[in-house]
């Protein structure tokens, strides 16, 4: 669901080496149009009636921290899913946030949640989920709010003791002066929606994440409303940028507190074979991305198939609230289908149609798994159930 308020509108250098007895054998490269497949390596059941995602995990504690997903209660649970704690941290008290959306484990000593505001401020809590700070956010005005179930915008991570958040927040520049509406294409030249926070000097620096080679920003067109995806690597501090729209995934080095070394890479799947529409054109006739997420060494880029052209159009003569019609949500089912594109190394290395288990895609983890949560059935459970999935190794 997105509300969008009114206020938004290094050359590379190879070096050869040559040898006059024998030439190396050069490296298999992998077809991107391989159909890749998951397979379940693990579950996890939570006996917990709330409908619940998860936000993190922490390896060295095998804890995963879980939130109600339309409420406040947080739950944090071992590596099988026993509770270990149940809180109920949205609220109005001293010890609670207001609205929480977002969380990720504080290192090894304590969590770490954004609230939903104006500001999008931090709240940063011990191990007995009591709260021991508040960090001013990175939001400077209320342009819009994206809301997912199952992403993360943000990313804690620790180099020489100091600990850093590098995120991405769409509400990080002023809508007024920063207007699409008169800057057009100009807009993606200056508006910054990542962020590098160093909690230990209690500064900001903003980040723009429309890559530079992008095509709407190299040749200065609008398209409308396309914020980048970002996602980060902290081991090897690589960051994965993807816009919406448009063919690319953007690589980047995470060096002190910029981006460097960019690096473009298309994206190609059978079912995201138009150009970028206008901004007029009603974005589910367009196979958007709509998440990134890294697993161990790989990426995943996610989007959903477009309705066909005539299907809208049959039901958009119906009236403006032709969304209403109890056929619709039919349509939606039946046309708009996940699809997935996974990288390795800096190249796509194939795509996957089906994932092994009905559900969303939820986590990304070091492993190289992935967790899924799994959509429930005929019948309700009165339990969460996730899935671990991981790529099927080639024979």
């Amino acid at each position: 669901m997105k509300l969008t308020f009114p206020a938004l509108f290094a050359p590379a250098v190879y070096i050869l080496f040559f040898s006059c007895s024998q030439k190396e054998p050069a490296p298999e490269t992998a077809d991107p149009s391989t159909e890749l497949e998951f397979e379940v390596v693990d579950s996890i059941r939570v006996d917990v009636l709330e409908d619940l995602t998860i936000l993190d995990y922490l390896e060295s504690a095998d804890q995963y921290l879980m939130k109600e997903r339309r409420g406040g209660k947080i739950i944090l649970t071992d590596g099988k899913g026993s509770v270990l704690s149940n809180q109920e941290l949205a609220g109005e008290g001293p010890n609670q946030v207001p609205i929480i959306w977002e969380g990720r484990f504080f290192g090894d000593d304590g969590y770490i949640f954004k609230e939903m505001s104006a500001t999008m401020d931090f709240h940063v809590y011990d191990l007995d989920f009591q709260k021991t700070e508040k960090i001013k956010g990175p939001a400077v005005g209320l342009n819009a709010i994206f809301i997912s179930f199952y992403r993360q915008t943000f990313h804690v991570f620790e180099t020489g003791g100091k600990k850093y958040i590098l995120g991405e927040e769409v509400n990080a520049f002023d809508g007024g002066s920063i207007d699409p509406l008169k800057l057009g294409g100009d807009f993606y030249n200056q508006a910054k929606t990542g962020y590098f926070y160093d909690l230990g000097q209690d500064s900001i620096t903003y980040l723009n994440l429309f890559p530079e080679n992008w095509e709407p920003r190299k040749s200065n067109r609008w398209i409308g409303q396309s914020f980048p995806f970002l996602t980060f690597d902290p081991k090897n501090s690589k960051v994965a940028v993807l816009p919406p729209l448009g063919d690319a995934l953007y690589l980047y080095d995470l060096k002190g507190n910029s981006l460097q070394n960019e690096k473009a890479l298309t994206l190609t799947h059978p079912d995201r074979n138009q150009p970028i529409p206008d901004p007029s054109r009603e974005n589910q006739l367009y196979p958007s991305f709509s998440d990134l997420k890294t697993f161990g060494e790989y990426q995943l880029a996610m989007f959903s198939t477009a309705i066909p052209e005539e299907i809208y159009q049959e039901f958009r003569a119906k009236g403006e609230d032709y969304y209403r019609d109890p056929e619709w949500p039919k349509v939606i089912a039946k046309y708009r289908t996940p699809r997935y594109i996974v990288v390795r190394d800096g190249a796509q290395i194939g795509i996957v149609n089906t994932l092994p288990v009905d559900g969303d895609v939820n986590l990304g983890l070091e492993d190289g798994s992935i967790l899924v949560k799994a959509t429930d059935g005929e019948v309700e459970r009165d339990y969460n159930l996730f899935y671990k999935i991981r790529l099927v190794e080639k024979k």
